[in-house]
Order: structure tokens, then C-alpha cells, then sequence
């Protein structure tokens, strides 16, 4: 099979060749058909919205837009790339996870829960696609002792009954739908809670750790050691995402496929719902052109449908060296470098990104001192082999015209290959340059796991390193700081712009040390720090928001995506007009933008 295809992003192929080697022990069961073969999670972007036959070999999930998800086979991916009405097809990518009394008020959001406003939320439902929660935290109950948790998808139980079942304009055939009823049983211990919502065995970390204290911040009520979030009546919809143990597989498709579930979820409850993702990845261009970010905006019909907002946490990549920014003119040299360390994992992966007018030419370097890679360029865009001493593998993919945005991509993947690791220590990337016709700057991003393996040793660059999909256009992102006047930013919250310059992050919430609610514990609180602590702040407001709008007399048309992050940008504190990169447009005045369509 080539090592590149028009459409089809060449991680697949790789990844299907890699399988082939060395066994599919590793893959999740969503990954291995019923009949043994593989079928990768995958997102393919189509010419249009109209109605669209699926080629065999590929099996449809969830359609967003003109976004499908769904699971394909390696003849599958051959026969995608040459249909008409598919315009790319894209590897579903990994992701990292990870005192409300003093951040509520710090927001202003106690004046929108005191009257003469007294909004709660209500009216609205808030959406959260996180690691799990813990149904049993009394946070999660209303003033009378039942749940506000109105359903969850978990998609990685396999017992089922799976969202096609409950909802039939779904083609979701997989994972467990747990009912407002069933949830209200294993909130009050009349039905046994099932294993994959419940507690570690074995010792393990508590998986719900980060999904319960975040949808606490958002929509908990003051319980024990938590003082309460945001929206503290909202009803709460949960989706669990299913990603795969092998790296940069899974984040998409799962994300794509929860997108689909939520609204058709909301539409069958008749309310308006803000979706919280606090989880994303570095892979993609950051310019809101990606499959997984188009998908995002289409959830809201490009911010244009009333009643769905989606917010995104920026991400905690500041100062972990995950992106570089190097330029070279004309006829000029340079390197690429960075450190692997040696933790244990199958693949590095990192994409390079940059106009496709200049010629430019690449060979990679490991750190055993093998030969160096061929060099790949225009007229020779890929190459892919063994390092000797290292036994490492790798494959280096230069799409000219890439399908997203018409710039070029880099990509680059090694993999351990027969050696028992990565090899650890010092790799490097040659550029050469022929002639550069525009201002020669180049943009690469290391795509993470949580353990962080490879990190930049040259051309470090703290901007726009905002994770996708919350550089996606309609997507509202939200940077962190501390919880006092004059603030500062978490040490770790990402800086914007995104790639094409757009204003990014939009506004920034308390993120430091924000005490909310700990699994494991019905009463307990815990702190934690993060962008993925901010997120939660403003989606709780968009519910109030929306609640509040909910109520107006009549049949009252809600905000839209588009009108939503106007307001909430317009109306923050201390507002001046003034965008930065570190903050956006500043803290938002929960007041103020609750009331933005009295």
C-alpha cells in the first residue's frame, strides 16, 4: 500500500502496517470487529451535508455537518479515498485528562443566584464529555434528595443498552446508556452501581476523579465540604469517551460521536444545553480548518443554531515545550530538537505545518547516531524504514495542498518497532530550504499523552499552544488564573493566538487550587488546578444564561453560539476592548452577561 493517499491521512496506513507487525493485543475492543479484523476509529470530512453512501469497509457512527465518524478497515480506507463525495479522511487522535466559594463570587455569579435575578439554572442542561463521575456525590442531587444526572453515556461498557437503542435516529451501537431512573437507583443504593461507573479495583487512579470535580464546578450544589458551583439546578448529561491504549487513537471519533448523542439527547428533553470538553490534543494545524474542530462548529451550525454553546478548557500546554516556531529564508538551514525521555510507550508523533509555496526539505535524526532518514520534499514526499542502532521505526509525510487549510503538513511518527523502546535522548529534524516565497515561519506541535515522553529542546515558542479543538471557531475557550485582583494566569494555561491569528483564548475563569467535589466521597471536596477548572465556570454560566432566556414569556428564541461568546467577551470585567494572548478579553461579569438579552 503507498505510504501516502490524497485524502487519507497518512497516519492510517502506518498505523494498519504497525498492526500487521506487531500484533493488535493493544487495540480496544471497539477496534476489532466481531469477525476479527481491524477497523481503526476514523473522522472523514464529506463535499456536503446531502445524503451520502458509505463505501464497505467503513462503518458509519455519528454525522455531525458534513462530519462522519465512524470505524474503518483498511480496504475501507481504499475505498474512501477514492470516493468523490469524501474530501479527507483523518486518524481519530488521543487526548490527556486534567474554593468555588471564593471563585463564584470572584465571577459574580452569587448576584445571579440572589434576586432580584435568582437564576440557578434550571432551565438548561449542561453537557460534560469527561473521564466519569461519580453518581453517588450528593453535589449532583436536587433540593428533594434525587439526581440531576439525567443520563450517561459511557462508552466504553459494553453491556449496553448503546444510544441507537434509545434514541433510533442514532446509528451509536455501542456503549451503555444509563437512564435519569437507573442513575437515581445508584445514587440512593436501591440498584447496585455498576462497575464501570464505580470506584477503582485494584488500587488504580479513581478515573471520575476529573470529570465529577468538573462537572461540580459547573453544575454542583453545595454539599458538605463543596460550596456549590455555578448552575447549581441545571440538569447534567454526561458522556464518558472511549479512547483506545494505543497512542493518538480515539479523541475524535469518541468526541464527534458524544457530539451527535448530546444533541439529539437535548433536542428529545426540549432544552438548550452547553457542552464542557476539558480534555483535547496538540495534533491539527490550529486554525479551526481540522476535521474534529469543523465538527465542533457544526454542532451549533456554525454558532448560528439557537440554544448549543460548546466551551472548551485552552489547555495546560504553556511551558511544556510541546510547540516550536522556527523560520528560514531562502536558501538557509536550520534544526529541530527535542528530548525523548524513556518512558515507556509505542509512538511519538509530531506534525509540522507551513506555507505551501516555500520549498523546504526534511531528514530526521536519532539520538543512537544511525544514518539519518532520506530527505523528503515536492518531489519526494515520503519515506518511512528502521533506524539501525536503534531498531526504532519511523515514516516522515510531507502533504503539499494539505486537504484542511491548502497549506503543507509534516508528519512524522517513530515507533519503537522491535527495540523494547523509544530510544531516549536527543532527536533532531533537518530543514533545508530552497526558495521561500513567504515569511518562511514553520509550526510544530508535539502530539501528547499524559505522560508528556518528548518535549522541545529548540525554537520554544509559549504561543498558540491552545489544544483542539478550543481553536475551533464557535467554540468558546477558556484560559485559567488565580482567584485575586490583579490575577494571574496558572503557570501552565495555553496562550492563543491560533495559527491563522484568530483571538483565542476568549476569556479566562479561576483555575488555581479550585475546590470542588472528590469522587469517591459523598460530601468530600478536593483542589485542583487547570484550564479544565476554568472551562466549567463559564459553561455554568451559559447555563444560566440560557436558563434564563428559557423562561422569558412566550416562545422566546435563544442566544446562539455566536451571540453567546459576543456577550460573554463583551460584558467581562474591567472591559477595555482589548484582546491578549495570555487572557483574551479578560474575566467574565457573570452579572452582566446573564443579563446580556433581558
Amino acid at each position: 500500500m503507498p505510504t501516502h493517499l490524497n485524502k487519507i491521512d497518512p497516519y492510517l496506513p502506518d498505523t494498519f502496517q504497525e498492526i500487521q507487525n506487531q500484533g493488535a493485543d493493544d487495540l480496544d475492543i471497539e477496534s476489532v470487529t466481531d469477525k476479527g479484523v481491524v477497523a481503526l476509529p476514523v473522522v472523514i470530512r464529506l463535499a456536503g451535508q446531502d445524503e451520502w453512501v458509505p463505501p464497505a469497509g467503513f462503518e458509519e457512527y455519528a454525522r455531525v455537518g458534513n462530519v462522519a465518524s465512524g470505524r474503518c478497515t483498511l480496504p475501507g480506507l481504499q475505498q474512501l479515498n477514492l470516493d468523490p463525495r469524501v474530501v479527507s479522511v483523518e486518524a481519530s487522535r488521543h487526548a490527556g485528562v486534567e474554593e468555588c466559594h471564593v471563585s463564584i463570587p470572584f465571577l459574580r455569579v452569587n448576584q445571579v443566584h440572589s434576586a432580584p435575578i435568582s437564576e440557578e439554572g434550571d432551565r438548561a442542561l449542561v453537557a460534560v464529555i469527561d473521564s466519569g463521575i461519580d453518581v453517588e456525590h450528593q453535589c449532583f442531587l436536587d433540593a428533594s434528595g434525587v439526581s440531576r444526572i439525567v443520563e450517561i453515556w459511557d462508552q466504553r461498557d459494553p453491556a449496553g443498552p448503546a444510544p441507537a437503542a434509545i434514541y433510533p435516529s442514532l446509528k451509536l451501537n455501542y456503549g451503555t446508556v444509563h437512564t435519569a431512573a437507573s442513575i437515581r437507583g445508584y445514587a440512593t443504593g436501591a440498584a447496585a452501581l455498576p462497575a464501570w461507573l464505580g470506584p477503582p479495583v485494584g488500587g488504580g487512579a479513581d478515573r471520575r476523579r476529573h470529570g465529577t470535580h468538573v462537572a461540580s464546578i459547573a453544575a454542583g450544589r453545595a454539599a458538605g465540604a463543596f460550596a456549590g458551583g455555578v448552575a447549581p439546578r441545571a440538569g447534567i448529561l454526561v458522556v464518558i469517551p472511549r479512547m483506545t491504549s494505543r497512542a493518538s487513537i480515539g479523541y475524535s471519533s469518541s468526541h464527534v460521536e458524544a457530539l451527535a448523542y448530546i444533541k439529539e439527547a437535548a433536542s428529545k428533553r426540549k432544552l438548550p444545553v452547553v457542552v464542557n470538553v476539558s480534555l483535547g490534543k496538540n495534533a491539527g494545524a490550529h486554525d479551526g480548518t481540522s476535521p474534529l474542530e469543523l465538527a465542533f462548529d457544526e454542532f451549533s451550525g456554525g454558532g448560528r443554531l439557537p440554544g448549543l454553546v460548546v466551551v472548551k478548557s485552552a489547555g495546560n500546554e504553556r511551558g511544556r515545550n510541546g510547540h516550536a516556531r522556527l523560520s528560514l529564508g531562502s536558501m538557509s538551514r536550520d534544526e529541530l530538537t527535542w528530548d525523548a525521555s524513556n518512558v515507556a510507550r509505542n509512538e511519538d508523533v509530531l506534525e509540522i505545518w507551513f506555507k505551501a509555496c516555500d520549498e523546504l526539505r526534511f531528514r530526521l535524526h536519532d539520538p543512537a547516531g544511525s544514518p539519518p532518514t532520506a530527505w523528503v520534499d515536492w518531489s519526494a514526499p515520503g519515506t518511512n524504514g528502521t533506524f539501525a542502532n536503534s531498531s526504532n521505526t519511523y515514516s516522515l509525510n510531507y502533504s503539499r495542498y494539505h486537504v484542511d487549510n491548502g497549506d503543507s503538513q509534516l508528519l512524522v511518527v517513530i515507533r519503537r518497532g522491535v527495540a523494547p523502546s523509544i530510544q531516549p535522548g536527543g532527536w533532531k529534524l533537518e530543514v533545508e530550504s530552497g526558495t521561500v516565497y513567504s515569511a518562511g515561519q514553520l509550526d510544530a506541535w508535539v502530539e501528547r499523552d499524559d505522560s508528556r515522553a518528548i518535549a522541545f529542546t529548540s525554537h520554544l515558542n509559549e504561543e498558540m499552544t491552545l489544544s483542539i479543538p478550543g481553536s475551533a471557531r464557535c467554540v468558546i475557550a477558556v484560559g485559567a488564573v488565580n482567584s485575586v485582583l490583579p490575577s494571574t494566569n496558572t503557570r501552565s494555561s495555553s496562550y492563543g493566538r491560533t495559527r491563522d491569528l484568530r483571538e483565542k483564548p476568549d476569556v479566562v475563569a479561576p483555575g488555581e487550587a479550585i475546590m470542588a467535589a472528590e469522587a469517591g466521597n459523598p460530601t468530600g471536596a478536593i483542589a485542583m488546578t487547570g484550564t479544565s477548572m476554568a472551562a466549567p465556570h463559564v459553561a455554568g454560566m451559559v447555563a444560566l444564561l440560557l436558563s434564563r432566556v428559557s423562561k422569558k414569556p412566550g416562545s422566546p428564541t435563544l442566544p446562539n453560539a455566536a451571540q453567546v461568546r459576543a456577550a460573554l467577551t463583551q460584558l467581562t470585567q474591567h472591559y477595555s476592548g482589548q484582546f491578549t494572548v495570555s487572557r483574551g478579553y479578560g474575566l467574565p461579569d457573570a452579572e452582566k452577561f446573564v443579563k446580556a438579552f433581558d
